[in-house]
């Protein structure tokens, strides 16, 4: 395919082979994974894909084409194994402060940590155009591409769509086959899913809350909790029933009721009400109320 058919989006269907990776045209709306640096990032290719041929067995075969060539400045590559093709867009500036703020500020690490991501100098964006069709395996897929570059001053993973980031170390160590299951695959609110817990003005308790599950087909859940110490129990209860809906391929609507614990609670599913606007965006949020039996 030439350059000028691949600027202008040529739809046709050309198959992978070893000298070229093809994005899927078929592909709209990419899942995507962002990676921001200390200093402009600057990374050996050569250096790159073999750290990431030892990083899991299914990358043994991966390899790194520059469909515009080499760029004086900021990055364009699409990186591609299996099923996987990862097109990797660089800018040598720092990630836009807004967008990451929302994944930083509601995160469970260190204010040391976040000062040095805010403080980011350049980043890397991983857009999923691949062939793969689960949305699990596109979202291993790019997370195993973004924990290749922690040796070259990467210092987070950003999640925008969750509203999710973690420090790279913490990446790499969850992508390794020992942790993934658990850390990622069981556990979609550790990184593809966020928590999200906030106050709102003339509100009493604490809003928690989902995001980025209607990637999966799920439901996003919401609940006004009494205080932020309710944390933990409500990230378990939506982590619990985020995976039993994933799992079961069983649903929950709004009107829906079920019983949860032992303590003779009963769980009751509603819409969002027209005063709880800013629990509507453009995924489906269910709202949950406890009420005794």
């Amino acid at each position: 395919m030439s350059v000028i058919s691949r600027l202008f989006g040529n739809k046709s269907k050309l198959p992978q082979t070893d000298e070229a990776l093809v994005e899927n045209p078929d592909i709209k709306d990419s899942l995507s994974l962002g990676i921001v640096f200390k200093g402009q990032f600057c990374f050996d290719e050569d250096k790159l894909l073999k750290i990431l041929s030892n990083l899991d067995v299914s990358m043994k075969g991966i390899r790194c084409n520059k469909p515009f060539g080499q760029f004086e400045e900021g990055y364009y590559a699409l990186f591609g194994w299996g099923k996987h093709v990862i097109k990797v867009v660089g800018v040598n500036a720092p990630y836009p402060a807004d967008s990451l703020e929302i994944c930083i500020g509601p995160a469970h690490y260190s204010q040391e940590i976040k000062a040095q991501i805010r403080n980011n100098d350049s980043h890397l964006i991983l857009y999923y155009v691949g062939y793969e069709q689960d949305v699990l395996e596109q979202y291993l897929a790019l997370t195993r591409l973004a924990a290749g570059f922690e040796p070259f001053n990467a210092l987070a993973v950003i999640n925008e769509y969750g509203y999710t980031s973690l420090p790279i170390n913490v990446i790499s160590d969850l992508i390794t086959e020992k942790n993934v299951k658990e850390g990622l695959c069981d556990c979609l609110l550790m990184f593809f899913c966020g928590f999200v817990k906030y106050e709102v003005e003339n509100v009493n308790g604490v809003w928690m809350r989902t995001y980025g599950a209607d990637v999966f087909g799920l439901p996003d859940f919401a609940v006004l909790a009494n205080s932020h110490d309710e944390g933990e129990h409500y990230f378990m209860l939506f982590q619990d029933i985020l995976n039993y809906l994933r799992k079961s391929g069983a649903t929950m609507v709004a009107g829906d009721t079920m019983e949860y614990g032992d303590d003779n609670k009963i769980m009751l599913l509603r819409s969002p009400s027209d005063e709880e606007y800013y629990l509507k965006d453009k995924g489906n949020v269910i709202v949950i109320e406890m009420r005794d039996k």
